[in-house]
């Protein structure tokens, strides 16, 4: 049975502004881009013309659609940004970033307004938009036609297993669409697509020409994050366990260049295996738990659950601070699914209480989580078994005010964004608001230094992070 995201009408102007005014405390840029995050956001054809040249998205993991590659009849899926920055307007919103999520159906489209892109809902304009700009190393290709970024996407996010061997319901976590992205990008014949398995030397020198651009615009090359990801190996994959797999890639990665930070995101690991990681070049590690409640836990992530379980993952994020430190511990939640039907929780309040103990656990044992949120996409188990109506805005506008005061409370460090995007080293994640409310909140200078970053490039701010 194939189903499509159930999603809200008739968002209003009206109703933004009355959310602007009940969470006053929130900056609005955070309550505009949940919005734009849990229901998606549409293109028109000259707001697509005005992002001819702009960062193509990658579709590096999952979709982060509402809708299916082959319904996009106007090959959406080479056309849109990765990301895009809204700001000003009649709110005067500060720049943030917004991930691209595709929903014909969205109130929120962007369009050429006067030759310039905007967003509008409902046809009234909320802001400015503007596009990432490709960087040069995205113009390269191997001799067998793969392209650069499609080992490396944005400088940044490595993905160097394409599938996951989480196969199946019994198996795979509900919300996750990779495997099913992996499939639909493959049909469209649209990306170069070889082998799901991406080769150690094409990693090492993307790296290379990604950290030779940026040597070229500043000088020297500065310090680059880099994570390595992609899905779980159960048994082994050209002859490797899961770790020795992932590590041939970190260490490679680690001291095949200049000055490296390298985040790798696995399965949790007891203390011992951590070491091994540290040893081997990796400066910090993510598990991504998901979601907290360990009910839902065992459902929503059954193949996680059932070869690791909640109280060993727990213990492996805990134990991760001890060997990476508090900046280097991020674990992904996937903030909404703790609402899924048939057996999310029924109300907000009890979604928000759940979560929320969680992050005090957490950041109380050095654990940063971060918040992405659930895009339900059709391809996933939950969407394509159950009718999924959209998450309420209410539940991660108060779900974020909660991390905020828990953040407050431990006041976690923030490691900077290493990114050879100059806007990203200065924002936070395009995915999620975790980090801009606290950036829009306690950086006094937070929109001048992205001016800067914007006029001047990488050069601008290679030593102007965003420390709080």
């Amino acid at each position: 049975m194939e189903a499509v995201a159930q999603v809200e009408q008739g968002r209003t102007l009206n109703e933004l502004e009355a959310y602007f005014k009940q969470y006053s405390d929130l900056p609005r840029e955070v309550v505009l881009k949940h919005d734009l995050l849990r229901d998606g956001h549409w293109f028109t054809d000259a707001a697509l013309e005005l992002a001819a040249d702009a960062l193509v998205k990658s579709y590096r993991l999952f979709s982060y659609d509402l809708i299916p590659m082959k319904d996009m009849k106007r090959k959406e899926h080479r056309k849109i940004t990765e990301w895009f920055m809204m700001r000003g307007g009649p709110y005067g919103l500060r720049p943030v970033t917004v991930q691209t999520t595709l929903n014909s159906t969205s109130p929120y489209v962007i369009d050429a307004v006067d030759g310039k892109a905007k967003l509008l809902l409902d046809g009234h304009e909320i802001c400015d938009v503007s596009f990432p700009r490709p960087l040069k190393y995205y113009t390269r290709k191997f001799e067998d036609g793969t392209a650069y970024h499609e080992i490396i996407a944005y400088g940044y996010f490595v993905t160097v297993f394409r599938n996951c061997q989480y196969w199946g319901p019994d198996e795979e976590c509900r919300f996750c669409d990779i495997n099913i992205n992996a499939r639909q990008m493959k049909d469209s014949k649209d990306f170069t697509f070889n082998p799901p398995v991406k080769p150690v030397d094409y990693m090492v020198e993307v790296a290379r020409s990604i950290e030779q651009d940026a040597a070229d615009e500043v000088g020297f090359t500065p310090l680059i994050d880099y994570l390595i990801t992609g899905g779980t190996i159960l048994k082994t994959l050209h002859g490797k366990d899961e770790d020795s797999f992932y590590l041939d890639y970190a260490s490679a990665l680690k001291w095949g260049g200049h000055r490296r930070h390298v985040y790798l995101q696995t399965n949790a690991k007891d203390k011992e295996t951590l070491k091994r990681y540290r040893a081997a070049g990796v400066d910090g590690h993510h598990a991504n738990m998901e979601v907290w409640d360990r009910k839902l836990f065992e459902w929503i992530n059954p193949g996680k659950n059932r070869r690791i379980g909640w109280d060993q993952w727990v213990r492996g994020m805990v134990d991760a601070v001890d060997v990476f430190g508090e900046t280097n511990v991020r674990p992904n939640f996937v903030c909404g699914v703790e609402m899924a039907r048939p057996h999310g929780f029924a109300t907000v309040k009890d979604a928000v209480k759940s979560t929320s103990e969680g992050f005090d656990f957490m950041m109380k044992n050095g654990v940063f989580p971060r918040l992405n949120q659930w895009r339900r996409e059709p391809g996933s188990n939950l969407v394509s078994q159950h009718p999924q109506p959209s998450i309420p805005l209410e539940f991660y506008l108060e779900l974020m005010t909660a991390s905020y005061e828990t953040w407050k409370k431990y006041r976690l460090p923030i490691a900077p964004h290493n990114s050879v995007h100059p806007e990203t080293r200065i924002m936070g994640r395009g995915h999620g608001t975790y980090d801009d409310i606290i950036l829009l909140n306690e950086v006094a200078d937070y929109e001048a230094r992205v001016d800067e970053a914007l006029r001047n490039g990488l050069k601008a701010c290679v030593h102007a992070h965003a420390n709080v």
